[in-house]
């Protein structure tokens, strides 16, 4: 077995090989050095993941002393499927909620699911505006200017509303599904 750890000796992280299971000892390939390198414990964490309104538990496996913060992406195995979460906020053993903390600290992981996302849009044909949603993953791209069919309607995107709070506008300027608040389209044409 191999691992990849820092290496005292040779001060870079390099490949290390097993020597001696019974008591975790490993070579560096590099320079020949032997360590005792004690497995991280991984822990399971209560994950809630949202998707379009709708909560579902589920659990993330993690390193015991890993690093957890609001806006990472996880792996969430819920009953039925495994989802791609984003971090919304971080709910430590005494209830307190807080932005970055370490996995054994956490008692529940909120997410939002960012795998399958409602894009909101408001499209607009002279004075009517008509809102919206399109299920999609949350790794497809919108780009201004970019013609969609809706319904038989075409609609030629104008703006996007990032959930930072950030407006594009510019043509050619594109954002991920899972990036966006809402898209402002104008008709065109109808097939």
């Amino acid at each position: 077995m191999k691992v990849v750890e820092y290496c005292d000796v040779c001060k870079d992280e390099t490949e290390h090989e097993l020597i001696r299971k019974e008591k975790n000892l490993y070579r560096c390939r590099v320079c020949g050095s032997v360590r005792q390198i004690i497995p991280e414990r991984e822990i399971v964490v209560k994950a809630v993941i949202s998707t379009s309104g709708e909560s579902e538990v589920g659990k993330i496996n993690v390193k015991e002393s890993e690093m957890l913060k609001v806006g990472d992406e996880m792996v969430v195995e819920t009953e039925d499927e495994i989802k791609v979460g984003e971090v919304t906020a971080l709910e430590l053993k005494d209830g307190r909620r807080v932005e970055i903390a370490e996995a054994k600290e956490v008692q529940t992981v909120w997410l939002r699911n960012v795998s399958e996302v409602d894009v909101k849009f408001s499209l607009h044909k002279g004075a009517v505006t008509t809102p919206y949603k399109m299920r999609t993953t949350g790794e497809t791209e919108f780009e201004i200017g970019e013609r969609i069919n809706i319904d038989n309607y075409i609609f030629r995107i104008t703006r996007i509303k990032k959930l930072d709070g950030k407006l594009l506008k510019k043509r050619g300027e594109k954002a991920k599904a899972k990036e966006i608040k809402r898209i402002y389209a104008m008709f065109e044409k109808k097939l």
